[in-house]
């Protein structure tokens, strides 16, 4: 079996990267009207302008880290899986360690779930960046480790779903933790 790395479709994170400078320079112009003099700006939407200008940059450096990066958001191998849920920071999952890939979708984002035969141990050795992000799917009642598939091109999604076939992770096998509040594909 070939190592098969999957890579974000940069596409549509420049799409949605154009979507945020769309936003941000919405709310950049009550700022400009309001520090030109105009009195049409009252000083809470200047306020509550600017603290969204600030969020919309920290996004938009979130994805740019995203863009910029030349790491692979997945890794199959025969043996393992590699899941990188920060650019940069990848997790490398046994094959062993693994008790079920399981598919699934929250507000109209997909994602398959690898539910762990020892998640605690695991977390025990992420770092504390990872452990924030994947602690948050343990307390939600969701697999702790996933694949973002939104942002996978169809073509790479196909040759995902078949290298975990290959390595015996069908979508939908039933983990013997499982969680009862899983939403379905």
């Amino acid at each position: 079996m070939n190592r098969l790395e999957i890579y974000e479709n940069k596409t549509k994170l420049w799409m949605l990267m154009g979507l945020i400078a769309l936003v941000g320079i919405g709310f950049l112009i009550p700022i400009v009207l309001y520090l030109t003099g105009s009195n049409e700006i009252s000083l809470f939407f200047f306020l509550l302008s600017i603290a969204i200008e600030g969020l919309l940059i920290w996004v938009a450096s979130k994805w740019a880290a995203r863009i910029r990066t030349k790491s692979p958001c997945l890794i199959v191998e025969e043996d393992s899986i590699t899941i990188f849920p920060n650019p940069g920071n990848g997790i490398n999952l046994l094959k062993t360690e693994i008790d079920g890939a399981i598919p699934y979708s929250i507000n109209g984002q997909k994602f398959i779930g690898l539910a762990l035969r020892n998640e605690e141990e695991k977390l025990e050795e992420l770092p504390p960046a990872v452990k924030r992000t994947v602690s948050l799917n343990k307390k939600t009642g969701f697999p702790i480790f996933n694949v973002h598939l939104n942002y996978i091109s169809n073509k790479d999604l196909q040759a995902v779903l078949q290298q975990f076939e290959a390595i015996g992770l069908p979508l939908g096998t039933e983990p013997k933790n499982q969680r009862d509040n899983e939403v379905r594909m």
